[in-house]
């Protein structure tokens, strides 16, 4: 599991003062790059660096308590399940008072970045996307 940390920012709010929704995958994208940057593959060097990107192709998410203006989050990450081009991963987000306020699930297909077809996931991907697979949380 890969914990991101964030917090609810003035930017993230609805004129009701919460969270306004599709704000949540600020946070899990945001805990992705951080992960993909801990692990020595930065967005950055995806995009310039190597021949392949991966790209969401479905999203969800649940919603179980406000967030409001300041919180501080941690994001849980966890990979869920791989496939041969595609990979699932998992988000619970917690206040920090430890109530968990959302999920999310974010499914990820890799391309060739010339032709924009789906490729197996490389092994330097599947590699560290193996460090943080758990099918239990």
């Amino acid at each position: 599991m890969f914990v991101g940390k964030n917090q609810v920012r003035m930017h993230d709010m609805d004129m009701a003062g919460l969270l306004y929704f599709p704000r949540q995958f600020r946070f899990v994208h945001d805990t992705l790059e951080d992960f993909m940057s801990q692990e020595g593959m930065p967005f950055e060097t995806l995009f310039y660096e190597k021949d392949f990107m991966f790209v969401i192709v479905h999203c969800e998410s649940d919603y179980f308590h406000s967030m409001r203006l300041g919180d501080d989050l941690e994001v849980h990450m966890v990979c869920k399940e791989i496939g041969r081009t595609s990979f699932t991963l998992s988000y619970q987000i917690y206040r920090e008072d430890g109530l968990e306020v959302g999920r999310a699930k974010t499914v990820h297909v890799t391309i060739d970045k010339k032709n924009r077809k789906k490729i197996p996931i490389p092994k330097l991907l599947k590699d560290v996307l193996m460090k943080h697979y758990s099918r239990d949380s």
